[in-house]
């Protein structure tokens, strides 16, 4: 049995848990060791396996208190990391050696035996008994079989092009191993040949791909050689790949492929380009498919987000670049999975589950469901063209630094925009795009790690709470952040302080910033439904004399407090009247909404229910009219995440729209929503 060793941050992880007396959180140790909660907790598990082998208790997590040492395991702990060599071995998480085990069993030459597995992976035979059950687990949802043969071992069994797909997503998630010489069953020098190559085709098409795509293209070359496959192609499209430049550089630089290998890798090149707008994509009679698609698919999301972007030109473009190489992956099948995805969702879920929505209009027009891996990139592209707040005079000049392409990009632009509302944002541009940008910048926020004279932060491509920490409390970004802050605030209360206190309230505000918690620098809002809704707000009718009656009497409520004017309940019913009953969530639910500018004064919303069913047209009845009052186009997201819950099914409806009393209409919604809470 091999020996095994702990890396250097997980002995810190231990060396920290060993200073405690008391429980620790997991979240307190990520942030302690800045890190996101995840990579905590598979060092966790590493440090777990680490124990197990060595004849030591694991540590668990108890519920509601984190984790401790107890106080019977500390001696065998220190004598543990007292040991020499502590440093030298790599232990791969459970979760890795999942990814691990298939990346093995793709590449090998031959089926693979359970020996091989366990020197892979370091591990006892038992645990990788275990890890080749989640093998098996994990293959299912993409119709893939983990098989064992009697004196031949393990191979993957199934459609070629889903393994190779679920290939490349794995080596994209182990590339830090990779490249850190820990993967060590790859040939690295063919691997790095093949990659040369398609860094030549990069160069000399002149254009860019996504970080870390050539190199796991250059890793499953191999496994296409050795093993190739027939990948057919409809004839429309087979003829249009064979007329790319993709297809005539892969010709030259891998002769050695088959044909239809060559169509293979021609549209994994296809599409894995960084999106670059080329100047008349919405106008080219060739793309026109594309443009009506984006057009449609922009058009759902307004209705369903209830916003309105002034200037729908960039997001249709973007979109439109997006989808010319992203139908190509998920059409044929080449691509499973979007390392943002889990990411996305968790740190924007009321832009993604509206997306969702959006996109099923997509769906209508291509015929293929859209998969959560590609909602979470039309996420991140809506995202980045909702408005944020205009910076301020007094400005820090950041310039943002990305490789994962324009939504991202963009994406991330906003968000900081979002957290520093007070600085300036001069471009956002590729690492090697950086020249002279001292002249141009006072800070960089990265998604990779740069070598500059300009401070850098180094942030997730989705912004996470430990990199809107780290950003906050930047030294170049504190003190303007938090004078800008007490600035705004003094302006507020000064007026109610007599004038010989302002200095003290001066030296007040600043001090209260300074001790306050990062969560509260947090401009973004985590307004629900149940934060709004009142009794006040909700009511039961009989009915209504006419579906403008409706509109009026929905919207009452927002109007007594004040929340809009009454143009505001004039333009939602002047819009239904040109454009029609566009504005039903379901067949009996209506979200009735204008833009800020016709009359909102602050964000609210109303519901109203209807005994008898208001007759909008021939095919609409609305029994739930709901007002919304949005105030820009984000602080209500959350507010309509609640609403899509609630209507998301006709049993909810009904129990709405079967309520007496405000008061029951009231509870029946706070119980639909927590019954949806993970």
């Amino acid at each position: 049995m091999p020996i095994f060793y702990v890396n250097a941050r997980c002995r810190q992880i231990l060396r920290l848990l060993l200073d405690q007396q008391e429980y620790m959180t997991m979240d307190r140790l990520a942030k302690q060791l800045g890190i996101s909660r995840r990579s905590a907790y598979y060092d966790l598990c590493k440090i777990n396996v680490w124990l197990e082998q060595a004849g030591a208790r694991k540590l668990e997590i108890e519920r509601g208190h984190g984790l401790l040492i107890p106080a019977e395991s500390r001696g065998c702990i220190e004598e543990l990391l007292s040991e020499p060599g502590t440093d030298d071995k790599y232990i791969f998480s459970p979760a890795e050696r999942i990814k691990l085990i298939f990346l093995y069993i793709v590449n090998a030459a031959a089926p693979v035996y359970l020996e091989q597995l366990v020197d892979c992976c370091e591990v006892s035979r038992n645990t990788v008994f275990h890890d080749l059950k989640d093998v098996a687990e994990r293959l299912k949802p993409y119709d893939l079989t983990l098989a064992f043969h009697n004196r031949r071992g393990y191979e993957i069994v199934g459609s070629p092009v889903r393994a190779r797909a679920l290939f490349i997503l794995y080596f994209k998630e182990m590339l830090a191993l990779y490249r850190d010489g820990i993967l060590k069953f790859f040939d690295r020098e063919a691997i790095e040949g093949y990659h040369a190559r398609l860094c030549r085709i990069e160069q000399e098409l002149g254009v860019a791909y996504v970080d870390g795509a050539l190199l796991a293209i250059a890793a499953l070359l191999p496994v296409m050689l050795r093993r190739p496959e027939a990948f057919e192609l409809p004839v429309r499209e087979r003829e249009e790949m064979l007329r790319t430049q993709e297809f005539q550089a892969v010709r030259g630089y891998f002769p050695q492929l088959r044909e239809d290998e060559m169509l293979y890798l021609t549209l994994h090149l296809l599409g894995s380009r960084v999106n670059m707008i080329p100047p008349g994509l919405m106008e080219s009679a060739s793309n026109q498919e594309i443009a009506d698609m984006v057009r449609a698919l922009v058009s759902e999301f307004e209705r369903v987000a209830c916003v309105s972007f002034d200037d729908r030109r960039p997001l249709e473009q973007a979109l439109a670049a997006h989808l010319k190489t992203s139908l190509y992956r998920y059409r044929f099948g080449i691509q499973i999975g979007n390392l943002l995805c889990d990411d996305i969702k968790n740190e924007y879920p009321e832009l993604f589950g509206i997306t969702r929505i959006a996109a099923k209009r997509l769906e209508q027009i291509v015929e293929l469901p859209i998969p959560d891996e590609e909602t979470a990139y039309l996420a991140l592209h809506f995202g980045a063209f909702l408005k944020a707040p205009e910076p301020h005079a007094d400005r820090l000049r950041i310039l943002i630094v990305c490789v994962n392409g324009i939504s991202t990009g963009n994406m991330l632009k906003r968000e900081v925009q979002r957290l520093l509302p007070e600085a300036k944002i001069v471009r956002v541009a590729a690492a090697v795009d950086l020249m002279n940008v001292q002249n141009s910048c006072d800070l960089i926020i990265s998604t990779v790690r740069l070598n500059s004279v300009v401070p850098v932060i180094t942030v997730h491509p989705v912004l996470t709470a430990f990199d809107r920490h780290a950003i906050l409390s930047h030294r170049l970004v504190a003190p303007r952040s938090l004078t800008v802050k007490r600035d705004r605030l003094f302006q507020v209360v000064k007026k109610y302080v007599a004038p010989e206190y302002y200095e003290n309230l001066l030296a007040d505000l600043t001090a209260c910033l300074q001790a306050g918690p990062e969560s509260d620098l947090d401009p973004g809002s985590d307004t629900g439904l149940l934060s709004v809704l009142d009794e006040t707000r909700v009511a039961v009718f009989e009915g209504a004399d006419s579906w403008r009656g409706s509109i009026r009497l929905a919207g009452e409520s927002l109007l007594a407090h004040g929340s809009i004017t009454r143009r505001y309940l004039d333009t939602i019913i002047s819009q239904i009247d040109y454009y029609g009953p566009y504005m039903f969530l379901t067949e009996s639910v209506i979200l009735a909404h204008a833009k800020p500018e016709d009359g909102v004064n602050c964000l609210d919303v109303s519901l109203a229910v209807f005994r008898e069913a208001v007759r909008f047209s021939e095919t609409r009845l609305a029994r739930l009219a709901i007002v919304l009052a949005a105030e820009d186009q984000e602080k209500h997201l959350r507010i309509l995440q609640d609403i899509l819950i609630l209507v998301s099914d006709a049993a909810s409806v009904e129990a709405l729209a079967s309520c007496a009393e405000p008061s029951e209409l009231l509870a029946c919604i706070s119980s639909l929503l927590a019954k949806s809470e993970p």
